[in-house]
């Protein structure tokens, strides 16, 4: 079995710092880790998700379900689950159980980044993207990194396919490096009021004369 990565003081500090207005899901992105894994380190730091507001349990009732009879083929359930204040998870399980199939419609943006829902299943657009660049299918332990920062760029040159989670933080910890040789650098300041780091930098469109 392959060893598991142990969890470093910035990752335990960022989900004892989210786990109340994040959810699993989005912590688990955020680390690059599985929402099992997440989920169990959660459980061993003595955090209760249950105790939140937000995972108490959700009473249907046929105005619900009329929400979603209404609203699933042009609201994604993200979208449906911000109208019935509750979760993504548990708007798509009813939505199952009641035999509500998606259609193909126009990407939206989720979690943070570009999908779309076709015949009932959510595509990931990036990672769709990047089959297309690769000319292949990938694998579900290939995570996918925009280059630039940017997740909503899904263009060719801002995709990489890293070989797995570990060769994925080999990639962060490579611009970590950057980023501490540019402060070194004068380049890169940090904010000790704010914890921040931040640049003085002319952004590209004032490098490029263009007014916003």
């Amino acid at each position: 079995m392959p060893k598991l990565k142990r969890y470093t003081p910035e990752e335990l500090k960022f989900i004892k710092n989210n786990y109340k207005k994040m959810t699993v899901e989005q912590i688990a992105k955020s680390l690059d880790r599985s929402e099992k894994a997440v989920r169990s380190k959660i459980e061993q730091l003595g955090l209760k998700l249950s105790e939140l507001k937000r995972n108490e349990p959700f009473k249907w009732t046929a105005d619900k379900e009329e929400v979603i009879l209404e609203n699933y083929q042009k609201l994604s359930d993200y979208e449906v689950a911000k109208l019935l204040d509750t979760s993504e998870g548990i708007v798509f399980r009813k939505r199952k159980k009641m035999g509500l199939i998606k259609k193909t419609r126009e990407p939206f943006i989720q979690s943070g980044y570009w999908q779309r829902c076709e015949s009932g299943k959510r595509i990931w657009i990036h990672r769709e993207r990047a089959e297309e660049k690769t000319g292949r299918k990938l694998k579900l332990s290939e995570p996918v990194h925009h280059v630039n920062g940017e997740k909503l760029d899904n263009s060719y040159d801002n995709l990489y396919v890293c070989k797995d989670r570990a060769d994925h933080g080999r990639v962060h910890d490579s611009l970590e490096k950057v980023a501490f040789e540019l402060y070194k650098m004068g380049l890169i300041k940090f904010n000790h009021k704010t914890g921040e780091y931040y640049h003085d930098l002319p952004t590209r469109h004032q490098r490029l004369g263009v007014k916003n």
